[in-house]
């Protein structure tokens, strides 16, 4: 019929393949919002049916032009809503190789992408899901200097997560039946717990409130334990793990990061294993440590999970490990006292005091036998310095050999220069402790290390350490306050105008003696005596034989 300024065709809708479209499509949109996929991605199918080529195929390029690109954009708009409609049934294996053609066709279109991840996640696919999202951002960033959507970044923050509401809907026969199941990983790594542990009433209070009170209104998340080496640390913070293991229903995870030895645990190697601890496929473990991180604490985040980090170097060793899930819990042991770390407070474990430290070594060598020899038994706490690893080698000596009295272990253990000998057995020794707290020290804080331990005195000042090691008073202050951060050396309490005050521990001393007769040339060593009295003393103060 002819309309100026042309013609209009008249025809029934029906018979019209764009309005037909246009209808089906309507339709297929609406049963998907009402929550029927299947009707949906029947009729979204019928409408993609209609297409049968380019659009407006033959027609002069004036029109195609004008309205080609309106009509492939809602061709493409109605094949994501089938795909949409068939991911909600259920149907993402046979999804994954018609996403993946279409996603090389349109690589920028980044509905088509989030479709392809959900359908390779869905058929267990995680790794393959992350990889097209990587390649995504990498062409968006070297194409246009720009990230992908917060949607797609949420979609991939969740696969990273495995997100139990990414999984695919029951199957129609099963959904009635039963619901869908989520399979939950509950790691349990703590260390056996010490059967004979003793004492520590007031730290295992202090930290059980911290760790009962995670997932409140607390603001604290767990406690950082430090200490000098054989104090006890990890014995404890496994012991109140233990206490406290109801109160982490979701699991327990154990990180010994080895703080002091060579090579020391990386938080990127410590996450890999705690994430394939969690349930994360080796494969699905992201690359670099940032994805590993925020996936760890993805994972943690609506959890109740105590985590355990043994023999910390570093706060940057451990900030990356710190869940921010606010229920879970976390301890931390370590020499070097981590006072940066927010919201983990700090408690600096001392020796056992000397009613503890008797019970210890009774418990190991049996009641009777102390009974029979307290003064002997006092006697060998003392020279093992109340430290809990000395007196637990002690004790273990004399419960391998019940044919020995404890005067016999008291006498050796009374000659300084062989006190560490004797406080070994099988591969533990209190000397190896010490070693590794030595063997990060640079070489001026080694040599002050030594002459400190000459004097026989209780306690000294700084100028007194100044004087020893012919510097100045500033260098001296840093010099020691290096040895107190090793935990090698120990800052004295002082009141009023008193200046400060350090002391060696006993057998930190005795090891400090065998290193300066092992490092230190003899005229060095008679120096520095001779410096500090004013008068050679030699050999009178030093402990251990001066050739």
């Amino acid at each position: 019929m002819r309309q100026r300024p042309g013609y209009i065709l008249e025809a029934d809708p029906v018979r019209v393949d764009l309005m037909e479209f246009e209808r089906l499509a309507k339709e297929g949109r609406r049963l998907l919002d009402v929550g029927a996929p299947h009707e949906a991605a029947t009729a979204l199918t019928r409408a993609l049916a209609l297409w049968r080529g380019p659009a407006l195929a033959g027609a002069t390029d004036l029109l195609t032009n004008a309205e080609r690109p309106q009509l492939e954009e809602a061709r493409l708009a109605t094949l994501e809503d089938r795909i949409d409609a068939d991911l909600a049934a259920g149907r993402h294996a046979e999804l994954s190789s018609e996403l993946t053609g279409l996603v090389a066709l349109n690589p920028w279109r980044e509905r088509l992408r989030g479709q392809l991840m959900l359908a390779l996640y869905r058929s267990g696919r995680q790794a393959e899901a992350m990889t097209s999202y990587q390649e995504l951002r990498r062409l968006l960033a070297d194409d246009l200097s720009i990230d992908p959507s917060n949607d797609l970044q949420e979609l991939f923050m969740r696969v990273l997560a495995a997100d139990p509401a990414l999984n695919p809907p029951p199957a129609a026969d099963e959904a009635s039946a039963r619901p869908a199941v989520v399979t939950a990983v509950r790691p349990a790594q703590l260390p056996p717990d010490v059967a004979d542990f003793t004492g520590r009433s007031h730290e295992i209070t202090y930290l059980s409130t911290i760790l009962q009170r995670c997932g409140s209104n607390s603001s604290i998340t767990g406690c950082v334990i430090s200490g000098m080496a054989g104090v006890g640390k990890t014995a404890l913070a496994v012991h109140v793990a233990h206490l406290c293991q109801d109160s982490y229903p979701d699991g327990q995870l154990y990180v010994d990061l080895r703080g002091l030895s060579s090579p020391a645990v990386t938080p990127f190697d410590a996450l890999g294993g705690m994430l394939q601890s969690l349930g994360v496929d080796g494969a699905a473990i992201p690359p670099n440590l940032d994805e590993r991180v925020k996936l760890y604490r993805s994972r943690l985040i609506r959890q109740r999970v105590l985590v355990v980090l043994d023999n910390a170097f570093s706060e940057e060793q451990v900030r990356p490990l710190l869940p921010t899930g606010r229920g879970c819990g976390v301890l931390v042991t370590g020499r070097a006292r981590l006072a940066a770390l927010e919201g983990v407070p700090l408690l600096d474990l001392a020796v056992l005091d000397p009613c503890e430290a008797m019970t210890m070594l009774g418990r190991i060598v049996g009641a009777d036998r102390m009974r029979s020899e307290l003064e002997k038994a006092g006697r060998i706490v003392e020279l093992c310095g109340y430290l809990p690893l000395s007196i637990r080698i002690a004790g273990a000596r004399l419960a391998t050999k019940p044919h020995w009295k404890l005067a016999q272990l008291a006498r050796l253990l009374d000659v300084q220069h062989r006190r560490l000998d004797e406080l070994r057995i099988a591969d533990t020794n209190v000397r190896a402790s010490l070693l590794q707290s030595y063997q990060g020290l640079s070489s001026p804080v080694r040599r002050a290390f030594h002459l400190l331990a000459l004097p026989d005195v209780s306690h000294f000042a700084l100028w007194t350490a100044a004087v020893v090691l012919d510097a100045k008073v500033a260098e001296a202050r840093s010099l020691v306050e290096q040895l107190v951060d090793a935990r090698l050396l120990d800052s004295v309490p002082t009141s009023g105008e008193m200046s400060a005050q350090y002391h060696f521990h006993d057998l930190v001393r005795a090891f400090a003696l065998e290193r300066a007769a092992m490092e230190e040339p003899p005229r060095e060593r008679r120096a520095a005596l001779t410096r500090v009295t004013g008068v050679s003393l030699w050999p009178n103060w030093v402990g251990v034989p001066c050739t």
